[in-house]
């Protein structure tokens, strides 16, 4: 029977990745593993068990961090030959969205980036992603084995703590790549997980000025909401650190409400709030992209609208 190889650096992202390729493998006639590079903890096999691994291969010479993208994938395709790996499933996170494409250029094969949806077909592999911005869908056959695609993550749930995996030591040998990794450069954090909010109020270019935002934390605190932003915000004025960013290059949120202030909504930032629920927008533009996909329009100054809403919720809620 083949296999199909999961991987992710972040065991938590690996474990929803096996939950899709477990409602795979029946459909492909194919058993279901992960590759683990570097030095495991009992957390990461707890999280491997929530996605209903069986099986683990851990390669312990190889390290995401140290080695960088090159390595991983130079990794990933030994172990996937060796195990006769129908599919290579990523997560698509940052690091995997440069791992996914070089393993399919070792491993000879087509790859599909990003997915939000697989299916499996008498023909081959059909996978869905988004293209111009997510404005469209595409619809892909992949006909050549082995099948390699990283899958967009925030899709699919773990179940909760299986039984512990079985775990496989590989030996591989990795040629040294051509690329020095020379130093790594932390971003600033502002350590939130905005994928996994259920409210956020979000700020755009509408503020003046960085002491501005101020406004739009105290209502974030009135409600219990994260702090997100457009890309202009954290990238281009640095007012916000980067994991705040939410859009095409930044975070995909899919919160319960969405309070977009001073937005104007290009495709980028939509693409990245695509799956809310609720998205209520303030803007003094009516014609802004934002106010057409809003569930709820507010033309209004932020500077006006915002602390009259945090004044009224603070009341309503006993705050």
């Amino acid at each position: 029977m083949s296999t199909i190889l999961v991987y992710s650096e972040n065991p938590h992202a690996a474990a929803e990745m096996l939950v899709a390729a477990r409602q795979l493998a029946p459909s492909l006639n194919a058993s279901t593993a992960a590759l683990h590079l570097g030095s495991m903890s009992e957390q990461d096999l707890k999280a491997y068990a929530a996605g209903g691994a069986e099986l683990v291969y851990h390669v312990d010479g190889v390290d995401a961090e140290k080695h960088g993208p090159a390595c991983v994938a130079e990794a990933l395709a030994n172990v996937a030959r060796n195990v006769d790996a129908v599919m290579v499933l990523v997560a698509a996170t940052r690091l995997g969205r440069e791992v996914a494409p070089r393993t399919a250029q070792r491993l000879k094969t087509g790859y599909a980036a990003e997915c939000v949806q697989l299916e499996a077909s008498s023909d081959g592999l059909v996978a869905y992603r988004g293209v111009l911005g997510g404005t469209y869908q595409a619809k892909l056959l992949f006909k050549r084995k082995p099948y390699v695609v990283s899958l967009q993550t925030g899709r699919y749930q773990p179940e909760g703590s299986g039984s512990q995996p079985r775990v496989e030591k590989v030996s591989i040998e990795i040629t040294a790549p051509q690329l020095e990794l020379v130093e790594i450069a932390r971003a600033e954090s502002a350590g939130v997980d905005l994928e996994k909010a259920e409210l956020i109020v979000s700020v755009g270019r509408g503020f003046k000025k960085r002491e501005d935002l101020s406004m739009a934390e105290e209502l974030a605190k009135v409600i219990g909401a994260e702090l997100g932003c457009s890309r202009p915000i954290a990238g281009d004025l640095k007012w916000l650190p980067e994991d705040r960013h939410i859009g095409l290059s930044g975070k995909r949120v899919k919160p319960k409400l969405y309070l977009a202030l001073g937005i104007s909504g290009q495709v980028q930032h939509l693409v990245g709030i695509r799956d809310s629920k609720v998205v209520i927008a303030v803007n003094t533009d009516s014609n802004a992209p934002i106010m057409s996909e809003a569930d709820y329009a507010v033309v209004g100054d932020i500077y006006k609208v915002v602390p009259l809403l945090t004044e009224n919720l603070k009341k309503l809620l006993g705050r």
